[in-house]
């Protein structure tokens, strides 16, 4: 009797198996991922197509990748008008769901918003900040917007993805008091972030920092002579003690701006969730780079 208890748990365990790996999500961007692992858990199979340490602003669709969304019951993207080539996905994929995880979340727009204090027409002045990913409660907002897709390919796990959403909104709710702790201890006068490229608008809007920008929207960009004149006497103005290149990107004018002002260079930030090892992640992204910035202002 025991035994035949044994061999009916095993095949449950093994239907439950199967019928988790039928819904696949492919992933444009290593966050939209993260997400759908968080919210989807052990009922999903999540395709990075990017990858740990892959840049999405550079990222374009392999034949290979298109195999694996064609065989995918949801296909996410970070949206915001970050992934130019969804038109041509769509009409490759015509019955494949693609969902811009951010599209309901509410945009900057640079030249407009004041957390972007530097040179907003080299930033594209009036253009839609994409890096909605860097605020926490946007995440939060993401992941109820992730299990509601989720639900809709397999609504018999409606319950399921509805609770992860849930219990991870209370761990971002965690993060973001720590993180709020961590980086209140900057005097708010000094609250200025030179980044390398413009990706942190959301996370100056949600901690009250500004932006000082090193190159603009997209970190491939290159800056022109002027927009490094410009950045060196932004930076010289707002006094700030460091200054934050990215993980995976250039350091070449990050370099020029700190031996052209005598500002020292901090520990890299993460900007599109390109973290590998431990920092892979939105919550290790978060850690990193709160820590970075608390080490550089010399508060931790």
């Amino acid at each position: 009797m025991k035994g035949i208890c044994k061999l009916f748990l095993g095949w449950a365990l093994l239907v439950v198996s199967l019928s988790a790996a039928e819904v696949k999500v492919s992933a444009l961007h290593p966050l939209m991922a993260d997400l759908a692992k968080q919210v989807g858990g052990a009922r999903v199979t999540v395709f990075d197509l990017v990858g740990a340490g892959g840049n999405p602003h550079r990222f374009e669709p392999k034949p290979s990748d298109l195999k694996k969304m064609s065989s995918s019951s949801l296909i996410l993207a970070g949206g915001k008008n970050l992934e130019s080539y969804l038109d041509r996905i769509r009409a490759s994929l015509p019955n494949v769901p693609i969902v811009e995880v951010g599209r309901t979340i509410p945009s900057l727009t640079v030249g407009k918003d004041p957390v972007y204090t530097c040179c907003p027409h080299h930033s594209h002045a009036g253009a839609l900040d994409p890096h909605w990913w860097h605020g926490i409660d946007n995440m939060k907002r993401a992941a109820r917007v992730v299990a509601g897709e989720l639900a809709k390919v397999d609504p018999a796990g409606k319950a399921d993805y509805e609770n992860a959403a849930r219990e991870y909104g209370k761990r971002l709710d965690g993060l973001k008091r720590w993180a709020k702790g961590e980086l209140s201890k900057v005097p708010r006068g000094q609250r200025k972030l030179v980044t390398a490229h413009n990706a942190f608008g959301y996370f100056a809007k949600e901690f009250g920092f500004e932006v000082i920008a090193v190159a603009g929207l997209n970190k491939e960009q290159e800056s022109t002579p002027q927009d490094l004149a410009r950045t060196i006497e932004s930076v010289k103005k707002s006094g700030v003690p460091a200054i934050f290149p990215e993980q995976s990107a250039s350091r070449k004018s990050v370099e020029s701006i700190a031996r052209a002002t005598g500002t020292k260079i901090a520990s890299p930030l993460i900007a599109d969730g390109n973290g590998t090892g431990k920092g892979a992640g939105f919550e290790s992204m978060i850690h990193n780079n709160v820590n970075a910035i608390t080490r550089a202002y010399g508060v931790n």
